[in-house]
């Protein structure tokens, strides 16, 4: 069927199907660069509450599980990570807001340095056994 316009040739996909214009632009953004960074960004007017870990994009849900600690007398926790790298690279979530527990106004995500080997979590214990308040977020 011509139309009498010859913009040169359909982008295609695998297989040889068509891809449009607007599927294009989502494939760019998907695969745009993340920072790269050792802590999640300072955000004016945001509070850092929630950070989490994946080994890879955080869209494959492969979040990484902390060692606990914690010193009831100093009434202080934290978490920490021991890393190594996968072949898709480390990734920080992180969730400003009010409470720990969420809501989050904001989240942003950054990838890890390939050389990270530990990352460390600091928060302040309330009278509540979950009543936690990130203090302090970074990596090394």
């Amino acid at each position: 069927m011509a139309t009498g316009v010859n913009d040169g040739p359909v982008p295609t996909a695998r297989g040889g199907e068509a891809v449009s214009a607007a599927a294009l632009l989502i494939l760019a953004a998907a695969n745009a660069a993340l920072p790269v960074a050792l802590a999640c960004p300072a955000i004016s007017g945001q509070t850092l509450v929630y950070v989490d870990i994946f080994d890879g994009p955080p869209e494959n849900q492969a979040d990484l599980v902390p060692d606990q600690h914690s010193a009831p007398a100093s009434k202080t926790a934290w978490n920490s990570w021991q890393l190594e790298a996968g072949p898709d690279g480390l990734y920080v979530t992180c969730g400003y807001g009010k409470k720990l527990e969420g809501p989050y106004s904001r989240m942003e995500t950054i990838r890890l340095p390939e050389t990270v080997k530990t990352c460390r979590a600091d928060f302040k214990t309330g009278p509540g056994p979950g009543d936690l308040t990130l203090q302090r977020f970074s990596c090394r």
